[in-house]
């Protein structure tokens, strides 16, 4: 009879099991096609000045002197320039058979020509920007060691955006989303801006990845997971420091003032856990601001110098925040009307938010502050050629806005019973 009394709990547990398995199958597939849709457009994606800057730093932590990363870095450029310049001969109308290759070998010896000396701007203080900025060279350093300083570049930034995509169906599972919501949920963030601009070779994809981290280790800690959530916490804003600080700090205050504002609004989330996220990512933002000073890296001043001088190519303005204050009314008057689609956009994501927020306080106001460090980026560059790519972490609102929002709430079981006040959040099923 015992044995008997086991059997079920015996064949539910191997049930888990294979739904777990099948879940992880799931997300590896969704990866691996994304992956695969951007191999495609690997040599179109042309590198920016950006990129170029962090070929440098990579080079460097391979050894390369600087005159080496320099000329490496241009050759990598130029190479992608003139296969850009021969896909467009091909595909053009009047391209003949061998207009491709022309096209090609013109436009690379034109670009090493003009950028014999490397690419400009080249001032001191316009480098500082990318030297501050050490994680995603690092993290590229052994891929380009081994297969080339490309291809290097290339994988690490679509490894960061495979990982915040798989951080993304974490996230909902744990607030009880099921599990093919939660898949849809990881296609929305590859398939959104998030994955476009997170596959390009710039830190885009690394600081969101890292954000998601951190966003994740907040969620644990109200759902009582302490030791796990810490952890998450910290590694989330340590990484995001060194992969892009200045969007790491936006993102640590976003998260301390959600917290505030949930132990406010939210009585059910007053306990332990959200206190623990409020003093953890507040402190970090502290740590962060301070860190960077005594490193001597560049602040929000010398950022806006940089916006108003044209990469410091003309001399200093006098009093940068009025001029910010200008130029973000300007653009913001104007954004509705840029595009066709940007109100209808704008209307939707808002949208989602108050739908979340009302449905499940806590997390809604969670993936809200991490979202709004979008629309930060953009108040401080209100720049209309970068907007779509400054803004993309709002779009994290569709990723992991929408499928809880297609979940029953019964399907959510209760928080398991902790020695502080029932948790907001759902907790985890399987």
């Amino acid at each position: 009879m015992a044995g008997l009394r086991y059997r079920p709990r015996v064949a539910f547990s191997t049930l888990k099991t294979d739904l777990r398995k099948r879940l992880l199958a799931g997300a590896m597939l969704v990866a691996a096609l994304f992956t695969l849709i951007q191999a495609v457009d690997y040599r179109q994606n042309v590198p920016s000045n950006d990129t170029y800057q962090y070929a440098k730093q990579t080079l460097r932590i391979l050894g390369d002197s600087p005159q080496e990363a320099v000329h490496d870095a241009v050759v990598m450029y130029c190479q992608d320039s003139g296969n850009s310049a021969a896909t467009t001969s091909t595909l053009n109308y009047a391209g003949g058979s061998g207009s491709g290759s022309s096209s090609y070998s013109s436009a690379y010896e034109a670009c090493l020509h003009t950028y014999r000396n490397g690419l400009t701007p080249s001032s001191p203080r316009y480098l500082a920007i990318f030297t501050s900025r050490p994680g995603y060279p690092l993290l590229a350093a052994p891929f380009a060691a081994v297969f080339g300083l490309r291809f290097g570049l290339w994988f690490a930034a679509i490894l960061c955006t495979v990982i915040g995509s798989l951080l993304v169906l974490v996230l909902l599972r744990t607030v009880g989303a099921s599990r093919w919501a939660a898949l849809g949920g990881q296609v929305l963030f590859l398939a959104a801006p998030t994955g476009y601009w997170g596959s390009r070779m710039l830190t885009d994809g690394p600081s969101l990845a890292t954000a998601l981290l951190a966003l994740l280790g907040a969620v644990w800690l109200v759902k009582g997971r302490t030791k796990a959530g810490l952890w998450a916490l910290g590694a989330g804003l340590a990484t995001g420091f060194l992969v892009r600080y200045s969007s790491e700090q936006v993102a640590a205050l976003a998260l301390a003032v959600a917290a505030l504002l949930c132990l406010w609004w939210v009585p059910s989330s007053r306990g332990r856990g959200m206190k623990s996220v409020a003093v953890v990512a507040g402190g970090g933002f502290v740590v962060s601001e301070l860190a960077s000073t005594l490193l001597g890296w560049p602040g929000l001043s010398e950022s806006l110098q940089d916006t108003f001088t044209k990469h410091f190519i003309r001399p200093d303005v006098s009093n940068p925040v009025g001029r910010l204050v200008r130029l973000d009314l300007h653009y913001w008057g104007y954004y509705p009307v840029s595009e066709q689609t940007a109100l209808l956009v704008l209307v939707g994501l808002i949208g989602i938010a108050g739908a979340l927020v009302r449905r499940d306080a806590v997390y809604g106001i969670f993936v809200s502050a991490v979202a709004a460090t979008g629309i930060a980026a953009v108040v401080a560059h209100p720049i209309a050629s970068q907007a779509d790519r400054l803004m993309s972490p709002l779009w994290v609102l569709l990723a992991l806005g929408l499928p809880p929002l297609f979940t029953a709430r019964d399907r959510a079981a209760p928080v398991e019973q902790q020695p502080e006040p029932e948790s907001a959040f759902a907790s985890e099923t399987v």
